[in-house]
Formats: C-alpha cells, sequence, structure tokens
C-alpha cells in the first residue's frame, strides 16, 4: 500500500532580493517537490519599499514547492502594501488554520502577517516573530537607499503577539519552533563577534532584543519547544541547545525531532 507523503519544511536565513541567494539555496535541497516548504526567516527582500526584486522572485517560482517568508527588517510590510489591493494582483488566502498572502503571478511564494503569528504547518506549531533594527538606517537615509520606518513590532503588536503566545500555552498547545528575524537579548553573547565594526551599539534600537527576554519563558517551557532559528547577522551558528542562526545553511525541521 502506497503511503502518503508529508512534505518537508526547511528553513533559511536572509536573501536580500538576490537570485544567487535563492540558487544557493535550492542547490542544497534534493529532489524538491511540490509539497516541501522553505521557510525564510526574514530579509528575504522580494520587495523593500520602492524596490521589486523581480528576478529574485523568478527564480523562487522555479522552486516546486512554497516558499514561506517572514518579514525582516530589510523587508516591505507585504501586508499593508498589497493585503487590501484593488489591483486584482494579490490575493488572501487560507491554508491548514492560517491565512497567507500572495502574488498571483508568483503563487508559491507566500507571505506571513506583518505582525507575527502562530501557525500550524504540517505536523509543527511554530511561533512567528517577525522584525528588527536596521543598524544601517543612518546610512540608508543619508544615501538614499530604502529603509522602513515601521520594520520592527510596534507596542501593540509585541503586546499582542506576547498574549497570543501565553493564551496558546495556556489552552494545551504545543509550540515546537520559533522562527524569529533576530534574538533574544539574552544570547547576545554568543553572536557578539558579529557586530558591525564601526557602530556604538549604544547607539543601537535594541528594544526588539529585549522584549524577545520577556517570549522566551513561554516557549521555552513548552514540553515540545525544539528549536529557535533566526538570521539577521549573517552567519551560520549553532548558539547553544535552542537557538540557531541561520544564513547560507539550510535546515530541515524533521532533523530537530527529539527522540
Amino acid at each position: 500500500m502506497e503511503v502518503s507523503r508529508i512534505g518537508r519544511i526547511f528553513v533559511c536565513g536572509d536573501l536580500h532580493g538576490s537570485a544567487l541567494a535563492i540558487q544557493r539555496i535550492l542547490t542544497q535541497i534534493d529532489n524538491p517537490q511540490h509539497d516541501d516548504f522553505i521557510i525564510v526567516c526574514g530579509d528575504a527582500g522580494f520587495e523593500y519599499q520602492e524596490y521589486i526584486m523581480g528576478s529574485a522572485k523568478k527564480k523562487a517560482k522555479k522552486f516546486p514547492g512554497t516558499w514561506i517568508v517572514l518579514r525582516g527588517n530589510h523587508d516591505s510590510r507585504y501586508w499593508k502594501e498589497h493585503a487590501n489591493s484593488t489591483s486584482g494582483k494579490w490575493e488572501v488566502f487560507a491554508y491548514q488554520d492560517g491565512e497567507y498572502l500572495r502574488e498571483k503571478k508568483y503563487p508559491n511564494i507566500w507571505y506571513l502577517p506583518d505582525e507575527g503569528c502562530i501557525y500550524r504547518l504540517n505536523d509543527y506549531n511554530i511561533l512567528f516573530i517577525p522584525g528588527a533594527y536596521s543598524v544601517d538606517k543612518n546610512y540608508r537615509l543619508n544615501n538614499g537607499y530604502p529603509w522602513n520606518p515601521a520594520e520592527q513590532l510596534n507596542v501593540a503588536e509585541k503586546y499582542n503577539l506576547k498574549t497570543i503566545a501565553n493564551q496558546w500555552c495556556e489552552n494545551g498547545f504545543d509550540i515546537d519552533f520559533v522562527i524569529a528575524h533576530t534574538f533574544p537579548m539574552y544570547v547576545q553573547p554568543l553572536y557578539e563577534d558579529l557586530f558591525m565594526s564601526g557602530i556604538d551599539q549604544g547607539s543601537v534600537d535594541k528594544s526588539m532584543e529585549k522584549w524577545l527576554n520577556q517570549m522566551v519563558m513561554i516557549y521555552e517551557n513548552n514540553p515540545n519547544f525544539k528549536q529557535y532559528f533566526g538570521g539577521h547577522f549573517h552567519d551560520d551558528r549553532k548558539l547553544d541547545e535552542y537557538y540557531t542562526m541561520l544564513y547560507h545553511k539550510v535546515v530541515n525541521l524533521a532533523d530537530y525531532e527529539k527522540e
């Protein structure tokens, strides 16, 4: 008897709108299938303010499966820009228990809500936490490059997402994975060597990272929590037992199953 296949779920780091970066990711996936997913943990960069990366979208469209895009600091707020568009080029749709946004021209690129969410994807409950601060903000503003003033979660969005996560766990549901763009402040010593030289860290807004410290007790105390993935700092490294930073490397969520 033939056993039905459950698609794989992969996670990768920042793409920054680069078709070459997408190609690098795709070469790491053996025998890709239509029911496979690749989750980008921020800075996919398919759209960043007035910049639209058509070549990257075309390269992503060649993947037979689906891309799921978490908003980073170098991304537009895709839902804000397109969810209520009257152009007919975009649509909001439901999959399993969640809602996604996609551009009809690129139907296999799905965008998560701008403010974050907890969605079930195949057999996993995943807490998605978007946003971070751009340390190159002043450089961008001074040189006419794009910058999104709503790149981080605002106070209300933080409160709402924390409330959702608390209620989720209080109702007896698991959190299997956290996929975010940046990391809690308490693990910062494990990646301080990646900070950009010449930038005074005292001038960097770390409110997202400090708030993420408040989220730690929610998911780390969840009995089935397996791993937290983030990008943002442009390196591939295992920070500790529960935190993994991604950039060029692709990981398969099935490899993090607890025995």
